[in-house]
């Protein structure tokens, strides 16, 4: 991961649960394919301030929930003290026992390596140990992307892109399924606001006039209002 992505999220851990909205709604739509008990060592990657931590909170027996951010951590600990929290990167996680399950939501697209995070998890995974996660995949904000590719924070995949990353990782997939979260926005910039406010910030390579001349012409071409599509890919995974 860019040292620039946890710094961002790290500046912005105290309003993030205001404004994840959509990260809320993909994490309680990945919740749903929680078992009722989580049992045995499970282990949380990229945590957050807990979005996703709350659903498995309430199921797991010995969760160790993880974040690059030390505040994004803070404000985890704080909203979900019942587990254990620790500061490490999602693609060094801890080896200080197998984990029959390991989690994530609206991390994997983050990662600036996702084969090696991927190996990695499998490395710390105890035989048979399920893989339940989810992240935002090609698809999302595809109208803004096409019209400012520059915006990009990085390269988007697709299911079909993500799997043989999986696969090649020493993780079988069970089942995926993808859905799509539309938000409603007055403009372009209310857009990028929404998004700077969770920490995902529009790279440098962009200048600031080169941004508002591409808004503008953006906000010509939706006069009413700026839909904008974020497409969540849901994957429950077993070690093979």
């Amino acid at each position: 991961m860019s040292p620039a992505v946890p710094s961002a999220f790290d500046r912005h851990a105290g309003r993030y649960d205001t404004h994840a909205t959509v990260q809320r709604e993909a994490a309680a739509w990945l919740a749903e394919w929680l078992p009722q008990i989580i049992d045995g060592p499970a282990l949380e990657l990229g945590a957050g301030t807990g979005l996703f931590t709350r659903h498995l909170a309430t199921r797991a027996t010995q969760l160790v929930a993880t974040d690059t951010a030390p505040r994004m951590v803070h404000h985890g600990r704080a909203a979900v003290p019942g587990v254990s929290w620790l500061v490490l990167d999602a693609g060094q996680p801890p080896d200080t026992h197998p984990f029959r399950w390991i989690f994530s939501s609206s991390l994997a697209q983050w990662l600036p390596d996702p084969a090696r995070a991927f190996r990695a998890w499998h490395r710390v995974a105890a035989p048979e140990a399920r893989l339940i996660a989810g992240w935002f995949i090609r698809g999302t904000l595809a109208d803004f992307f096409h019209t400012c590719p520059e915006a990009a924070p990085f390269e988007w995949k697709s299911t079909d892109q993500w799997l043989p990353m999986l696969t090649g990782s020493g993780w079988k997939p069970v089942r995926q399924e993808a859905k799509t979260f539309t938000r409603h926005y007055a403009n372009s910039t209310a857009m990028l606001r929404a998004m700077h406010n969770v920490g995902a910030v529009v790279p440098h390579r962009l200048g600031s006039g080169q941004l508002r001349t591409t808004l503008r012409r953006y906000d010509a071409l939706h006069r009413a209002e700026v839909t904008a599509d974020f497409v969540f890919l849901r994957l429950e995974a077993v070690r093979a």
